[in-house]
């Protein structure tokens, strides 16, 4: 079975030149679907080069990098648009929630682009609040609700269309602990469902809870192993 996502000898170069900046130096790296992988580095290292490249955000200045078998670059702007819409999850350390919208409403925006229709919008959305234990805070404005509320709302927001792969940069990064810990517990829990989980983080604590970490410095990956320890956790 093919990789879903083959990175091949990536490179992204700022100001070619005398002056250039590596981002990525010569990255090869393979994910599987069902993976659960940490990114882990420090400012700086490459690892947020690395997510906007396989989120198909950014595109490598060099290299190959093939998507369930297709290489990206033979992919035109409307054609990467439909597959972040709908094969990838984004959940962001800022939440990105639109302040005048309820969550529900937050949660529904990307459906809406996808051209659904409003019976289906609401069953989704209410399904993957009441996934996040936010049922009775659907019609809460971000505003009126906690950092970790508002963390819950953008991982259903993620979550509603049942994406395959779930892309999370910093996801605990503006939370404190119990909020943070509630946070990758939901992540197990699509993982344990079957979806690709691919983790951003600096934080070695959070990268532990993945059961396979990458190690990214000075844009090359120094580091990559799976922990033997971590399981899927189904919801009760």
């Amino acid at each position: 079975m093919s990789h879903l996502i083959e990175l091949k000898d990536a490179y992204k170069i700022y100001n070619p030149g005398e002056n250039e900046v590596r981002a990525l130096d010569g990255v090869d790296l393979c994910i599987d679907r069902g993976d659960f992988v940490a990114i882990v580095g420090q400012s700086g290292s490459g690892k947020s080069t690395l997510m906007n490249m396989l989120g198909l955000l950014d595109v490598v200045t060099s290299g190959t990098y093939i998507l369930d078998g297709k290489d990206i670059k033979d992919m035109d702007d409307d054609e990467l648009s439909a597959i972040r819409n709908q094969e990838i999850g984004f959940i962001f350390q800022g939440f990105n929630l639109i302040p005048s919208l309820t969550a529900k409403g937050n949660v529904e925006l990307p459906l809406i682009y996808r051209g659904m229709k409003q019976e289906e919008r609401d069953k989704l959305s209410t399904e993957a609040l009441k996934r996040v234990g936010l049922e009775q805070r659907m019609n809460h404005l971000p505003s009126e609700m906690s950092g970790g509320q508002q963390q819950r709302v953008a991982i259903a927001r993620a979550v509603a269309a049942k994406p395959p792969v779930i892309l999370a940069d910093e996801p605990t990064g503006n939370l404190d602990s119990a909020s943070g810990k509630e946070v990758m517990r939901i992540i197990n829990e699509l993982w344990a469902e079957g979806r690709t989980i691919i983790l951003i983080t600096h934080d070695d604590k959070i990268a532990e809870k993945a059961h396979r970490v990458i190690r990214i410095s000075d844009g090359k990956i120094i580091e990559d192993y799976v922990n033997e320890n971590i399981k899927p956790e189904k919801a009760v």
